[in-house]
């Protein structure tokens, strides 16, 4: 399982009316930024939440494909994705190196850069 950071876009900004209540076993589709031609095309995801890093806006998360057969490459580290909602995009996230320590909060920078 991979680690990603995930930023739920606001509601104003046309995301969910809020963040799942409970992230573990949340799970939508999802488009990575490598696939730019979408080849590859949308793949569910599941994210198990670990930590809330700036409330439950802002999280930690496990993610893997609900697919077995989906291509791992879209899972590599530094890979960014978009959850949807039918057609809206309701997070954003990137996947984080395996030897990199997580980190415990972000600041509002750091949130910027997810999108």
């Amino acid at each position: 399982m991979n680690t990603a950071i995930i930023r739920f876009v606001s509601h104003n900004r046309g995301g969910r009316m809020s963040p799942p209540r409970n992230a573990n076993g949340y799970s939508t589709v999802a488009r990575f930024e490598s696939d730019v031609a979408g080849e590859q095309g949308h793949w569910s995801v599941i994210l198990e939440m670990a930590a809330e890093l700036r409330g439950p806006e802002c999280i930690r998360a496990s993610v893997r494909f609900l697919a077995p057969n989906a291509p791992a490459r879209l899972l590599a580290e530094g890979e960014r994705f978009e959850l949807i909602e039918g057609e809206k995009i309701v997070a954003k996230g990137v996947v984080l190196p395996n030897q990199i320590e997580p980190p415990a909060t972000v600041n509002e920078f750091e949130m910027a850069l997810l999108g």
